[in-house]
């Protein structure tokens, strides 16, 4: 038995969840960026940097300054 074109895509169609269809808003699209995996890692790896550079730099605040003063 043979199908018509139009009855195929009408099958197709019926079978899809309505939400799939929509366009994706501006929020949807930035939350699908940052719930990104490689997003998290990134940001995680320079959160980290970041905690460890300003606790050095509170620990050792004397050796830092003698440190930036011998940048040319």
């Amino acid at each position: 038995m043979s199908y018509s074109y139009w009855r195929t895509e009408r099958l197709i169609l019926d079978a899809v969840d309505r939400r799939i269809l929509r366009r994706a808003s501006l929020s949807d699209r930035i939350a699908s960026a940052l719930g990104d995996t490689d997003v998290v890692v990134v940001a995680a790896f320079c959160a980290i940097g970041l905690l460890a550079s300003l606790t050095a730099m509170l620990m050792l605040p004397g050796e830092f300054a003698q440190a930036l003063q011998q940048l040319p």
